[in-house]
């Protein structure tokens, strides 16, 4: 997949890899992108090879639902109405975006912020926020998961998030990051009120606060510098128009 950026001025079009984030002249890797230099773990190895062939095809197909998901959401919080097709949406997929629309309903946070691309200059690393939103009166960064498990480096993400949107809004720091998981075995609300949860899904709040989790991800960001030294993404350009000679 890529980005594109439509220059008028020179009539071309560029389009970027999409591991990269645009900040001014430079470009810097995807919080993503640093991740995979993190160990996967045995789990997640296992996966692999008990998909075989088809683990390409897998990873390809959890990405494209978890597009889905993020654009159905993208549209009701802008007020846009979301309709099941059956040509769009499986039914694993509707699922899981019912779960999210529970979480909205129920709580009904404030939104700040919805799938916003931020840049740190200062770690040279950039992403995608999937929400910023203020909850019980806090101000949190939240981002939406459905995948079976969770791993170390979703918190790691949202760590990188998190430090990136305070360097970016120093009067707005987040207090809290959570993962918003369709995949929980939650069985409704929880009794006790403490956790925010529904049937099936939970806002996760890591154990360790972001900054203690960014640290790790700092450590990921020095292999991944060191394994890609000139790191660059690959442009592809293109004229924006074309005319027949001679007419």
């Amino acid at each position: 997949m890529s980005k594109i950026f439509h220059d008028v001025e020179n009539n071309r079009i560029d389009f970027l890899d999409e591991r990269y984030y645009k900040a001014g002249d430079n470009f810097y890797p995807s919080v993503t992108f640093v991740l995979e230099s993190y160990p996967k773990g045995y789990g997640f190895i296992e996966y692999l090879k008990s998909q075989g062939n088809n683990a390409e095809v897998e990873l390809k197909k959890a990405g494209d639902e978890g597009s889905l998901i993020h654009d159905a959401i993208d549209m009701y919080l802008k007020g846009e109405q979301v309709v099941w097709n059956d040509e769009v949406y499986s039914f694993r997929v509707w699922t899981q975006i019912l779960k999210i629309f529970s979480f909205f309903e129920t709580h009904k946070p404030e939104i700040i912020e919805n799938e916003v691309s931020i840049t740190s200059d200062k770690y040279r690393i950039g992403g995608t926020i999937d929400l910023i939103c203020r909850l019980n009166g806090e101000l949190w960064l939240i981002d939406y998961k459905s995948s079976n498990a969770l791993y170390k480096t979703h918190e790691l993400q949202i760590s990188a998030y998190a430090t990136m949107w305070n360097e970016v809004f120093p009067d707005k720091k987040i207090d809290k990051t959570g993962i918003l998981w369709t995949k929980a075995q939650t069985r409704g609300e929880d009794k006790s009120g403490k956790k925010i949860q529904g049937k099936g899904w939970q806002l996760k709040e890591p154990e360790r606060h972001y900054t203690e989790a960014f640290k790790i991800f700092q450590y990921t960001l020095g292999i991944f510098n060191e394994e890609n030294p000139n790191a660059k993404p690959k442009n592809i350009t293109y004229p924006d128009r074309i005319k027949r000679e001679g007419f």
